[in-house]
């Protein structure tokens, strides 16, 4: 890569016709170069992060029609609008596992994401073709393959390195990163800093450039064509005529706030009755357990009476409002729902009612939403405490291995030392007992106190901190010598036992334990 190329791609942006626009926290630039064709950039306005960047090429013939004029190719981002289904009354959709290659950039790498991929991780393969500057991705079990390049690398001639590149798998979508050249992130900081040049215009505004208002106005006008293309040709309006004849076997009962539907499973050939939440569930969710229940059914829908088909995130409440179609897999079923409210019911109903009523109510007062708002509140303020926490705990973590390491070399020069303490204990010993056994030497004062520490099991800050009568009356019993301790020991028992004989919180315990309660007493020493 040589500055030349760089330059001339900020040249091309420089020279490009531009308008910017400031829609829904976005920035919108419509680019219009030499040779008529159009890129649309998007980036988010607090971050500026590039969202969404496609092209759109000037048609060879002049001509445009509806199935040309506004197509545009996405290099980054993905296009939602929904595509119109063609007039094929046969009923054939494209597959929804069908698996989408998108581009979703980072601030420090390119992101590529493919989802339906439900293969585990060691099944993928992942390679560069230097010669082709391509990126192969296949797998073990030979059931995708898919060559791609980066449009950014390939405009400054960037080589390709093996070590910028890693990739992860979740959730059935496969996420391949690639992490940003130097040359890259400077061209990029280039570009804002020419954006930052170009007045941007906000939606409404009375100067804003036409071009702009007329990409608004097409992808506006595609949106209805498309509404029309669904409402015109879906196939789902035809099903009363090419499918089976539908039956009337989907019932619907409501009863003490929940709906119980029976529905006839295709694989087992029985009804199943299935219990629903009608103010706190959607269509989604009874497609789901539909399919849970019986794995014969591939695909399940619900059509309104004028053929428009509820999605899965759409209420269920809404299917009570009118007769609907349920489709499940190649039959269809007409059901004509019950009413959630009706007047002149007995006391049974009413209480059927008064439940129907308090769950339309938790549904209204959107607790579901609350609950799930203070559950994301909660999980924020828990990363916040991890994130507060995390250099503490790295911190204990050096520190907790610094004292393992200083320990272990305490313990190795103990153990080391060990042979050497053990001879001066045993050179000591040796030494007392020819000192004072066989040569019958008088003892010397620390040699007296050392033993009057011994018998009387304390140490010699505990001994030098006894007040100077006990001493005195330890040296003169001469308590050293081990047949004056014991005379003295047994004195001084027999004087507790005397001292606790005459208390009468003794005498009391003596008698509570002869009535035979257990337990024990405590005494004061007075």
């Amino acid at each position: 890569m040589t500055d030349t190329t760089k330059s001339v791609w900020i040249e091309k942006l420089k020279s490009a016709k531009k308008a910017g626009l400031l829609q829904n926290d976005r920035k919108k630039i419509h680019y219009t170069f030499d040779d008529q064709t159009e890129m649309v950039e998007e980036y988010d306005a607090k971050t500026n992060l590039l969202l969404i960047r496609k092209w759109r090429q000037k048609s060879n013939s002049g001509l445009k029609t509806l199935a040309t004029s506004d197509v545009w190719t996405f290099e980054i981002g993905q296009n939602y609008e929904t595509r119109p289904i063609a007039d094929n009354t046969l009923g054939m959709t494209e597959s929804t596992t069908t698996p989408i290659f998108s581009r979703n950039d980072k601030n420090d790498s390119f992101e590529i994401r493919i989802r339906n991929l439900p293969y585990s991780i060691d099944i993928y393969q992942l390679t560069i073709d230097k010669d082709k500057r391509e990126f192969i991705l296949r797998t073990t079990n030979k059931k995708y393959f898919k060559r791609f390049s980066i449009a950014d690398l390939d405009r400054l001639n960037l080589p390709l390195e093996e070590n910028n590149l890693s990739y992860s798998h979740a959730n059935n979508t496969l996420i391949i990163s690639y992490k940003k050249p130097k040359a890259i992130l400077d061209l990029e900081k280039q570009v804002h800093d020419e954006l930052k040049k170009l007045n941007m215009k906000k939606e409404g505004d009375s100067d804003c450039p036409f071009y702009i208002v007329d990409v608004i106005y097409r992808q506006k006008k595609t949106m209805l064509f498309q509404r029309i293309l669904l409402t015109k040709y879906n196939p789902s309006t035809y099903f009363k005529f090419i499918r089976l004849v539908a039956t009337s076997s989907v019932q619907i009962e409501l009863k003490d706030g929940l709906a119980n539907i029976t529905v006839p499973l295709p694989s087992r050939g029985e009804s199943c009755v299935f219990q629903l939440k009608p103010f706190n569930t959607t269509v989604g969710d009874f497609i789901d357990i539909l399919q849970k229940e019986d794995r014969g059914i591939d695909r399940a829908s619900i059509y309104l009476s004028d053929g428009s088909r509820l999605s899965r995130n759409s209420p269920f409440d809404l299917i009570f409002e009118e007769p609907f179609t349920l489709r499940i897999n190649e039959i269809s079923y007409n059901v004509q729902p019950p009413t959630l409210f009706t007047a002149n019911k007995s006391a049974r109903d009413m209480l059927s009612d008064v439940s129907n009523s308090v769950t339309k109510l938790y549904h209204d007062l959107h607790l579901n939403q609350y609950i799930m708002y203070r559950e994301h509140e909660l999980e924020k303020q828990l990363a916040f405490l991890r994130d507060s926490v995390q250099p503490l705990n790295e911190i204990h973590h050096q520190l907790a291995n610094k004292a393992i390491r200083r320990i272990k070399r305490v313990l190795w020069l103990q153990l080391v030392l060990f042979p050497y303490y053990l001879f001066l204990k045993l050179q000591w010993h040796i030494r007392w007992i020819y000192k004072f056994h066989i040569n019958k030497h008088e003892l010397g004062e620390d040699e007296k106190i050392y033993l009057i520490c011994r018998y009387l099991k304390i140490n010699r800050e505990q001994y030098e901190s006894l007040s100077e009568k006990e001493q005195n009356q330890i040296w003169e019993r001469k308590i050293w010598i081990k047949e004056n301790f014991l005379q003295w020991k047994a004195e001084k028992d027999d004087e507790q036992k005397k001292k606790l004989s005459e208390s009468g919180r003794y005498k009391a315990y003596r008698r509570y334990v002869k009535s035979g309660g257990p337990g024990q007493i405590t005494f004061d020493p007075d």
